[in-house]
């Protein structure tokens, strides 16, 4: 990579991320129904067109980060060798949340607390969720394991906003530990196929 294209690369992601923080702050102040592409666009100092050139609509906008983890999170699985297991997906998530720190975390928590609070923006992400679920071709092993790893997800950041938000120190990473535990303990007595537990 040249150094043109590093710095090329470098402004892409600072403009996106700057998109991205100027849909979080005009939600937070307006709702993301009442708040428009073109505020956005103006609060990030860019056009309309440009905007458009980053995201298809002002909700992916304001969820980047969540693409952006859960890619990171994919890579990490793909790179796991053999069959990929649950404990390798948590693992990898896990990991991909340690790795997260600084203003992508911040961004993942806002994105998170706004969604508890705004219909249209938890729809958007309910969409993202499902989209991501296609993208998961394969056997009904690997959906399962994607869509309990997601429920844990949900409820650990759930959990870590709402603590956030009431002033109260909250590690991401133990809280989804946390919530794959109790998973873990509410399957366990589960009888499988054969009838055994």
């Amino acid at each position: 990579m040249t150094d043109t294209t590093d710095l090329r690369e470098r402004r892409r992601l600072a403009t996106r991320t700057e998109i991205e923080a100027a849909a979080l702050d005009l939600f937070a102040r307006h709702g993301s129904e009442r708040t428009t592409v073109d505020e956005i666009a103006a609060t990030a100092g860019v056009s309309p067109r440009t905007f458009f050139r980053y995201f298809p609509t002002k909700e992916d906008a304001a969820l980047d980060t969540n693409r952006t983890f859960d890619e990171a999170i994919a890579a990490r699985v793909r790179g796991a060798d053999g069959t990929v297991t649950l404990p390798i997906v948590v693992d990898a998530v896990a990991a991909t949340l340690a790795e997260f720190d600084g203003a992508p975390i911040d961004r993942l928590l806002r994105a998170r607390c706004l969604v508890t609070h705004d219909d249209n923006l938890r729809r958007a992400a309910t969409r993202m969720e499902a989209e991501q679920c296609r993208v998961i071709r394969g056997d009904l092993r690997a959906r399962v394991m994607n869509e309990t790893v997601n429920v844990a997800m949900r409820a650990a950041l759930d959990e870590w906003a709402t603590r956030r938000e009431a002033g109260q120190d909250a590690d991401l990473v133990d809280l989804f530990r946390e919530a794959c535990d109790i998973q873990r303990h509410m399957f366990a007595g589960f009888p499988d196929r054969a009838g055994r537990g």
